[in-house]
């Protein structure tokens, strides 16, 4: 499936009608690890990386970074609902990703908004839990990290929807991925590496979320 561009104006119709009740839903909660290093007010270019626990995950964060157009990967079960439902999906902003298939060009896409001061969000465990199991995280946002200037933002959320709950949601401060990488070319195992240590930097802010809630 070939990528399309936002439409600004479907974008900005849906949080200006949408926002006001998914607010009420979620009743966010924010913690900041360093609110004097990283707010909500994103950097011009960086990944959103954040673990995956609801379909929902993505609206919570159009919410509160209400400002901002996030392009959010999503994966080719949401787009196969129907061509018009597929149209809104890349109105708002969505990255097709064929998780089936070696088709890389989501990260072809990606890496061309970040170059043009865009902000991607990314939920690297590609699948939502199952049960109690939650996936470990793909290194398709390694690559990506690595092959562009833009710093990840990590960010966790407990999942905590519905009508009488809160969610609840930690932000940390941003990660260059250069600064942990040892080699000038990555190899597998240097790349296996660097999506782990992705990974305990967002449950690292579970953990912090365990402590200051």
């Amino acid at each position: 499936m070939k990528q399309k561009n936002v439409n600004h104006l479907l974008l900005w119709f849906v949080k200006l009608t949408g926002v006001p009740l998914a607010l009420l839903f979620f009743k966010p909660k924010i913690y900041y690890v360093d609110k004097k290093v990283q707010s909500r007010r994103l950097p011009k270019s960086c990944i959103l990386m954040s673990n995956h626990k609801s379909l929902m995950d993505f609206v919570l964060y159009l919410c509160l970074f209400f400002g901002k157009t996030i392009r959010f990967l999503m994966a080719e079960v949401l787009f196969n609902k129907g061509k018009l439902f597929a149209s809104f999906l890349f109105g708002i902003g969505g990255i097709y990703v064929n998780r089936d298939n070696y088709d890389f060009s989501f990260m072809y896409e990606t890496i061309k908004v970040l170059d043009k001061g865009g902000i991607v969000g990314i939920f690297p465990q590609g699948r939502l839990p199952v049960g109690d199991k939650e996936w470990p995280f793909k290194p398709s946002v390694t690559y990506i990290a690595l092959n562009s200037d833009a710093p990840i933002v990590p960010v966790y959320t407990d999942g905590n929807y519905g009508l009488f709950k809160r969610a609840k949601v930690v932000i940390g401060t941003p990660i260059d991925i250069h600064e942990f990488c040892t080699q000038k070319n990555p190899n597998e195992a240097e790349i296996k590496r660097l999506t782990e240590m992705l990974q305990s930097k967002v449950y690292e802010l579970k953990e912090f979320l365990d402590t200051n809630a």
